[in-house]
């Protein structure tokens, strides 16, 4: 592995000084800082949309990110950068993880390395201050106990649990190990191994329900994978080769997988796991990450066996020298995540998030309560936080009824009847960017006027709602 720690130095730095330095540029932090929020408030946890919406008020919502926002919402201010800090560190070790797993299968250094930078580039895109990075060393974890032959792969169950409160994806947990056993069958008939991970199948099953939400997590989670509104969503789109994360990172080591096959002991564990996680990952973008963490290793280890460049090196005793090369690469490797995340945090370049957080400041201080649409709806998320407004849609996304999603697709895209979606919702603002369709269509519309323009965004209200025009 000792070429791998170089690579995940490097990678580390990469994720700490993207955390603490922009850390606000995912609108869903705004809810899910508010949700954290309102449990700290109430002492509960919301299970309906409650009047922050007016498009769907009362709808079910299973707010499985209640952890990650609950922490969101206590390091808001000074803390905020050891919350951050702690979401990169998850990838961090999601990557150390993994990297460990493909030493386990006896992958060459050289190896390790080589699959493990396909791998940091397979998350990056993925990467945030966000509740799946959390969860992604849960996935990796679950994987690496339950490849132990042994009674510590037990411990997976109770690591299903906790993950279950992280995310969702906990759902993966009772079919990995579902797929380990059933591999295992076929490799090598019933045996222990077999035995204890059915056990562990049916354990992680009553596991991922020991959450606030029962039952309620596993029925969500896949209700979500086959709710028909995530075509509407970015992230859940079907993964093609516009996403560098898949064609520089997840692609590679589906290639090598299929170049030089699953072969030895184990191979129908494998060939299933890498049979389940390439659906999960053509099924939807977001999933690009997972499959290059848990592959990764079956990859690397097939690597060193038919690539002559890449096998393992002649086992010789180590040197005194070979000894201290081994403790001093990882050091060095933390140094230099330091070293680089220092200087990338005291750098003065800064991008802009690309947040209208202008013009929700002036939504916020126009006169009377407002019914806010966003053209991206991720931006209403804000106006939720702030409590500035109801709003037609936001960044929660999944507990919208379909209608909601259909009528905003009807607006966004400027369909047939959108100004009557709006008039019928009674939508009184709009927020929106410069030279998108909708706004054009509210600039042809004498129902609208603009109340504030700034280089990229404007909001418009209707007219029977304008108390004086600026």
């Amino acid at each position: 592995m000792k070429y791998a720690y170089l690579v995940i130095g490097v990678f580390a730095a990469r994720f700490f000084s993207t955390a603490i330095a922009f850390p606000q540029a995912d609108g869903d932090l705004a809810w899910q800082r508010w949700l954290g929020e309102t449990i700290l408030r109430t002492r509960a946890i919301p299970r309906s949309l409650g009047p922050e919406t007016f498009s769907a008020p009362g709808a079910e919502w299973i707010p499985q990110e209640w952890l990650f926002s609950l922490g969101a919402a206590v390091a808001r201010g000074s803390l905020w950068p050891f919350f951050a800090g702690l979401i990169a560190l998850c990838a961090t070790v999601a990557l150390l993880l993994t990297a460990w797993r493909a030493h386990r299968r006896g992958a060459s250094p050289l190896a390790v390395a080589l699959g493990t930078s396909l791998a940091a580039i397979a998350i990056l895109e993925s990467f945030g201050v966000r509740a799946q990075v959390a969860a992604w060393p849960f996935v990796v974890g679950f994987l690496a106990l339950i490849e132990l032959d042994g009674p510590w792969a037990l411990a997976a169950i109770p690591l299903a649990a906790l993950w279950s409160n992280v995310h969702a994806s906990a759902m993966l947990a009772p079919v990995f190990a579902g797929l380990w056993a059933i591999g295992s069958y076929a490799d090598e008939g019933f045996s222990p191994r077999v035995g204890r991970t059915l056990v562990i199948a049916a354990g992680s099953l009553a596991a991922i329900c020991l959450n606030p939400f029962g039952i309620g997590l596993p029925l969500y989670a896949v209700h979500l994978f086959s709710s028909p509104f995530k075509s509407m969503i970015t992230e859940w789109k079907h993964t093609d080769l516009g996403d560098p994360s898949f064609g520089y990172g997840s692609l590679p080591l589906l290639l090598c997988a299929a170049a030089f096959g699953v072969r030895g002991e184990g191979k129908w564990r494998d060939r299933l796991m890498l049979i389940a996680v390439a659906v999960l990952m053509f099924s939807a973008a977001r999933n690009v990450g997972i499959f290059a963490l848990a592959i990764m290793p079956i990859v690397a280890a097939a690597l060193t066996r038919d690539v002559p460049f890449l096998k393992m090196p002649p086992v010789e005793e180590p040197t005194r020298a070979d000894r201290f090369a081994a403790r001093l690469i990882p050091v060095f490797s933390l140094v230099l995540a330091v070293l680089v995340t220092a200087g990338l945090l005291r750098s003065e370049a800064r991008s802009e998030d690309g947040q209208p957080r202008a013009a929700i400041a002036a939504i916020s201080s126009l006169p009377g309560a407002h019914r806010v649409f966003c053209a991206d709806f991720a931006w209403c998320s804000f106006i939720v936080e702030n409590g500035t407004g109801s709003v037609f849609l936001d960044g929660r996304a999944d507990p919208y009824p379909l209608a909601v999603w259909k009528d905003f697709t009807t607006v966004v895209r400027l369909r047939p009847g959108w100004n009557a979606r709006l008039a019928a919702h009674r939508v009184d603002t709009v927020l929106v960017a410069k030279d998108a369709p909708l706004e054009q269509g509210l600039q042809l519309s004498r129902d609208w006027h603009v109340a504030y323009a700034d280089k990229k965004f404007e909001v418009w209200q209707r007219r029977a709602t304008i108390v004086s025009e600026r």
